[in-house]
Order: structure tokens, then sequence, then C-alpha cells
């Protein structure tokens, strides 16, 4: 066959494969199904157009020092972390304290949020560990106005990835996102929706969990591809149920972690691969219990659920709504009393070190006491053997 009857057989071949390429049903691109029918919303009502990006208020901060034992100072080792460093975290501004959650942003920094419905930006010097400055900033609603007065505005956990934050709220149960990284404190909180099947309150009532007003949502965690791990304080068995779903589909508090630890107060996740490394705090209502502060590290695997699954996947969402995560194991890293530093810890933020470590941040809530603090503490995870 002669070269130009060759280009033009080549030609016919491939203008038919094209053709029944393009009758077959179209390629799923999942990642933009769902950044254009749920991230993209979300992040459009949080953050309107022409909406300009704001920082927080900076206030005076004082970082003091403590150690992990005050009867030993020199002592750098609890159970299977050893610490790095502790700060008594103090400003004159009213505003500062009541810190019930904490998360890292991608810059390096921390964001807590404080049960009076603040956002709290922690600035850490170049070591990642010392607190340098804060920024104050009020939650806002959904239509911009500042939360109001404790069941509007107490908030427990947050969750960051992909520039989005996510609070946990008690008193009336519920989460709310904000685009952080677009509109900083100017960001709205738009409520997440969780589909036919309505809110947080509907989740307890359908696996017949009591759920309190002051026990609800406590520990909250996110993984980069948006699996919303949701924890409660009020326990069932002698653990603290569990959700770990799609962030977009309803939440089934189908499982527990800290079976036989104090109620679970903070959740932060390391991915692993496909997997996740899941760090709590759980804390006693207790303050001279034998134990009263555990960080336990449970292990995920991710399964999908077979049952009824179609010939094809409809949507990327379908699919994740079958995500489930199973643990697999759980290790007790550390257990603390009254004879180490601590106060009423309820956030916990985890950071993947470049050597393998794992750093948790936990801070404290002073409940705007004098008889409390605002402690920030840091502990190292030992990279796995």
């Amino acid at each position: 066959m002669h070269l130009r009857h060759q280009i033009a057989f080549a030609a016919v071949l491939l203008a038919g494969l094209a053709g029944a390429a393009l009758a077959q049903p179209p390629t799923h691109n999942a990642a933009s199904d769902f950044e254009r029918n749920y991230l993209g919303p979300l992040r459009a009502k949080s953050c309107p157009k022409d909406t300009a990006k704001t920082e927080g208020q900076v206030v005076s901060l004082s970082a003091r020092p403590v150690p992990l034992q005050g009867i030993n100072p020199s002592r750098k080792f609890i159970g299977h972390l050893s610490f790095v460093a502790g700060f008594h975290l103090v400003s004159p501004d009213k505003r500062f304290g009541g810190l019930s959650g904490i998360e890292l942003l991608d810059d390096g920094n921390l964001l807590a949020v404080s049960d009076q419905g603040d956002f709290v930006w922690l600035d850490l010097d170049a070591d990642g560990v010392t607190p340098v400055r804060a920024r104050i900033a009020a939650v806002h609603d959904a239509v911009g106005e500042p939360l109001r007065g404790k069941v509007e505005g107490d908030a427990e956990d947050i969750a960051y990835t992909n520039g989005l934050a996510l609070v946990s709220f008690e008193g009336d149960h519920r989460i709310l996102a904000f685009d952080i990284a677009a509109c900083g404190a100017a960001a709205r909180g738009v409520p997440i929706n969780f589909g036919i099947f309505g809110a947080l309150d509907a989740a307890f009532d359908r696996k017949h969990l009591k759920v309190g007003g002051n026990t609800g949502a406590e520990g909250f965690a996110i993984t980069p591809d948006w699996f919303l791990f949701t924890g409660l304080e009020s326990q069932s068995g002698g653990a603290s149920p569990l959700s770990a779903r799609a962030i977009e589909a309803a939440p089934e508090f189908d499982q527990t972690i800290g079976s036989g630890a104090p109620p679970v107060v903070g959740l932060d996740i390391i991915p692993d691969g496909r997997d996740v490394r899941l760090f709590s705090l759980h804390r006693s209502t207790n303050a001279l219990a034998s134990t009263v502060i555990s960080l336990l590290e449970t292990r995920f695997t991710r399964d999908m659920d077979q049952a009824g699954l179609p010939a094809r996947v409809i949507s990327e969402i379908d699919e994740r709504s079958r995500v489930r995560f199973v643990p697999e194991r759980t290790r007790t890293l550390a257990q603390m009393n009254a004879f180490v530093t601590i106060d009423n810890f309820e956030g916990i933020a985890a950071r993947q070190m470049p050597d393998g470590r794992v750093r948790l941040y936990v801070i404290s809530d002073d409940n705007f006491s004098g008889r409390q603090r605002t402690l920030l503490m840091i502990y190292d995870v030992p990279r796995p053997a």
C-alpha cells in the first residue's frame, strides 16, 4: 500500500474510532461533578461575589511556657507521646478564651473557635510551635451577621480542608461551612446540607441516641476528599458514637470510638493513602479521676457498601454515599491526670511532619473563668515502626 493510501486508511480508521467513542456513554468526571454540584454552591454562598477578604482584629497575646509536669519540669514523655512544648495563653481582650476546637490552616498557623461565637487565629513562630500573635473575629451567619448569644454561637469543634472551615455547634445542633481561604473573617456560615434525611437531630433519633443540648458533635474532622467524621460527647454503651460519611450524605452514628475512655471532645485526621489515622481527644468531667484525659489513635480502612449497587454508578455523589470507613485497630497514646499539666482540654489538631512523626496540638477551654486556663500543649507521636 502506498504511503498516501496508508495515511488515508489511518484517517478513516481514526474517524471511525472517534465516532464509536462518541456513541458511548460520556466518561464521568467525578471531581468536577462534586465541585460543581456541592462544593461550588457552598463556596459561593459563604463568600459572595465582590465580598472583600478581611482579617480578624489583632489582640495582645502572652504565651507563657509551661512544662509537661510541674513537679518534674524536665519530664519529656507520657505514654507513647513526646512533649514538644506547652504554653499558657493570656490576653487582656475579653473575647479571648472559651476555645473549644482547633485546626491547622494551609499556612501552618492555627484557627480556633470559641463557645461564644468567635474565630481565633493563633499565628505561630517559624518554629511551628510558639504562638506569637492572636487575631479575633465574630463568626457570621448565612446573611453576614454575627451569631447571637450562646444558643447560636456555641461552637464546639472545627475542621478544615481545601480552603473551607467547617464548624460544629451545640444547643442548636448544626454544622456550618466557611470559605476562610477566599473571605477570611468575612466568610458567612452556610449550613451543611445532609440531603433528604435532614439534620443532625434526625440522625440522633434514627439511632435512638439521647443527645443533650451540651453533648452533641464535640469531635469533628474531615478527610482531604471530603469525608466527615463526627463524634458525640454523649456516650452509648461506654463509648462515643461516631459517624464517618461523605459530607453531603446523611450522618449515620453506626460506629463508636474510645470504648472505656472518657467521652470524646475532639478529633482530627491524618490521611494514610485511602485510609485514615483518626486522633481522638477524650475528657472526663471529674478533674480528680485516675484518667482525666485520654489521647487515642484509631486506624480506619475505606470500604464500599455493595448492597443494592447498580450496574453502573449514576453519579460521583451516589458513589461517595456508599463509602464506609471501618475501624481496624486502636491504640492508647497517653492517659493523663492531675499529676501532669492539663486543663479543660477540648480541641485537637494533627500535623504530618516530614520525618513521619505526627504532631498533636491540644487546646483547653477556660470557660472564661479565672479558675481555668487556656493551655496550648504540643506532643509528637513517633513515626510507625
